[in-house]
């Protein structure tokens, strides 16, 4: 009992700051939101901004659960106080008046405050060893990338590493950064802080020229000179503890990008070709397909790759003049939610916490009165039923008595509901004529058909009720009901032509395929997804880029000129902000973007 009461606050207080720390981190991320619009274009102050959120963001958990920690410490000593006096009968019947003020109905806020307060242990003990899973598989995968310094690594030729040290000591880099080669590698890569290594694929130092080597040279050398790789430890353990919220994620995600950009000011700095460092970047997108460790600095960055392109090829584009919307709404939302979050024991005194934890046992209230049903109405039996009773969900309808069917509800394609598609749904019930079922539906939607086979139409994601009815004369015997979940299509994945996803492409391809598709993978339904606009990049030699905005599926006329005006040795093409409706979408969603590199139909790999 002496070791679980420590336990029990440390949960409690962990649970309580996880809670607290769903608005103050959207609150965060909204302020951070704001100042990246005020102050867009400077990509370095953004980057600390998003550093500084996070940092923020650990330091207002920390801050909680430090104060929660001493309140539930407090609350425990006064709350054994109090039972001890009791006890000892020093507490009277002169507090009989606070327990009749006690009896009052709580409040919406005070009924939510008391299920937080209830479940605030559950959800630390939840997230203590969700993070501890995490922190064991963030290890196993430092460990693997510690054996990159060391498997099968050679030095390239002595010019090339003198050639590194020359400019490390252009960007006033201080440590000795060793320049080796691996076939355990894709593309550049960057690992450790104290003593940095650049990995360079086998071979690949060879195959480029010596303006394309000193570029991605000097992008992996910015990231050394930065501290990136010291800093990205720090975001993937912040990443770690707040696993569970996307909006913190959504800062971490933009940091990343941040700081590719600054390093790619850093090339454009000290070069003076940049559409040769955009190609570079390109080839190395297209051509190493295989996924990189977060732990390691690499090139190309993954994230909004097309945005870079064409920042390294000085196209700005272009941004909206106002800030968003959902930012200026969200900010008095948020606040206002700050100011009466319930907290376990913020609006709750110890002296009054402990009366109210000896109302809370006491017997001395006058005992309910059953209410007994009415004549024709039966009771609701609990046991053996496939499906629970309803208990609000047409709670209006009698309950079919003095019987126990067995109720089997079978989804036909998928356990879940899918909007946009008919939903084939078998019922049957044990001892009851299929034709005298009846089914409705609670949450938005509609059922047809008869006879045990039945079709559900869902609007609306969420969950849906499925009620199952006995027609009995003029009367309808309600005698299960069944929760499912109600979800959107899944997103397609864009081809081109029908089945090309990416890579290495010929001329004649590209103008047969006539524009993209969305492809529906794994999905048992009959529905088909229509590509309503996209965005294509095109990238020749010797060229700035070009970007075209396409209304439809198909490429229009100038794509098709452009195609038809090039040889395709070697240019890039990138389709982006590829927008698709779903049967039952409101909306277009966007569902990413696909990148190829254009070939003359004769060559030979």
């Amino acid at each position: 009992m002496i070791m679980s009461a420590p336990l029990s606050i440390l949960s409690q207080a962990f649970g309580w700051a996880v809670l607290h720390s769903i608005w103050q981190i959207a609150l965060i991320w909204v302020l951070f939101k704001a100042l990246s619009w005020v102050f867009q274009g400077k990509n370095q102050l953004i980057y600390l901004l998003s550093l500084v959120s996070m940092l923020v963001a650990a330091l207002w958990f920390s801050s909680t659960f430090a104060g929660q920690y001493a309140t539930l410490v407090d609350l425990a000593e006064n709350t054994a106080m109090v039972e001890s006096l009791s006890t000892e009968g020093v507490l009277n019947a002169n507090d009989r008046s606070l327990e009749m003020a006690a009896v009052a109905e709580p409040s919406l806020l005070e009924n939510i405050g008391i299920w937080l307060e209830s479940h605030a242990a559950q959800v630390g003990w939840a997230w203590g060893f969700c993070v501890l899973l995490l922190w064991l598989r963030l290890l196993g995968g430092w460990w693997m990338v510690q054996r990159l310094r060391s498997k099968d690594v050679v030095a390239p030729a002595t010019r090339m590493l003198e050639h590194c040290q020359l400019l490390a000591k252009k960007l006033k880099i201080n440590a000795f950064v060793r320049l080796l080669e691996s076939p355990h590698v894709s593309e550049p890569l960057t690992l450790g802080f104290w003593k940095p290594i650049i990995l360079f694929p086998t071979g690949m130092l060879l195959s480029l020229s010596p303006a394309q080597v000193e570029a991605l040279l000097l992008h992996e050398l910015a990231h050394i000179r930065r501290y990136d790789y010291l800093t990205n430890l720090f975001q993937l353990a912040l990443e770690t503890c707040f696993f569970y919220h996307p909006l913190f994620w959504l800062i971490s995600r933009d940091a990343r990008v941040r700081r590719e950009f600054c390093c790619d000011d850093v090339v454009l700095y000290h070069t003076s070709d940049p559409i040769l460092y955009a190609k570079t970047l390109t080839d190395l997108q297209i051509s190493f397909l295989h996924p990189t460790t977060q732990f390691t600095m690499n090139a190309t960055g993954k994230s909004r790759f097309t945005e870079r392109i064409l920042r390294i090829a000085g196209i700005s584009p272009k941004r909206e003049s106002r800030p968003n919307l959902l930012i200026v709404m969200l900010l008095p939302a948020l606040i206002a939610l700050g100011s009466w979050w319930p907290t376990q024991a913020g609006n709750i005194t110890p002296e009054n916490s402990a009366i109210d934890d000896r109302i809370a046992v006491s017997d001395s209230l006058p005992p309910k009165k059953a209410i007994k049903p009415a004549p024709g109405e039966a009771r609701p039996k609990q046991e053996g039923m496939a499906a629970k009773p309803a208990d609000k969900v047409f709670s209006d309808h009698p309950v079919l008595e003095n019987t126990t069917p067995k109720v089997a509800m079978e989804v036909v394609k998928m356990n879940v509901f899918y909007i946009g598609v008919d939903n084939p749904l078998r019922v049957a019930v044990d001892g009851v004529p299929s034709n005298e079922l009846i089914l409705r539906i609670d949450g938005g939607g509609a059922i047809t058909g008869a006879d045990g086979n039945y079709n559900v139409v869902v609007t609306k994601p969420g969950d849906a009720t499925i009620s199952v009815f006995r027609k009995v004369g003029d009367q309808e015997l309600l005698i299960s009901t069944q929760k499912y979940r109600v979800k959107r299509i899944p997103d397609p994945a864009p081809r081109l032509g029908g089945k090309l996803r990416g890579g290495i492409i010929t001329k004649e391809q590209l103008l047969s395929s006539k524009g993209l598709v969305a492809l529906l993978e794994n999905f048992d339904f009959d529905a088909v997804c229509e590509v309503v606009g996209y965005e294509i990049t095109v990238m020749a030699k010797e060229e700035d880029p070009i970007t075209y905005t396409i209304i439809g599926s198909s490429f229009n006329s100038y794509v098709i000129g452009w195609i038809e005006k090039h040889s395709g040795d070697g240019d890039g093409i990138f389709f982006d902000n590829i927008k698709i409706k779903c049967p039952g979408d409101a909306a277009a969603r966007d569902i990413g973007g696909i990148a190829f590199k254009l070939q003359p139909a004769d060559a030979r790999e």
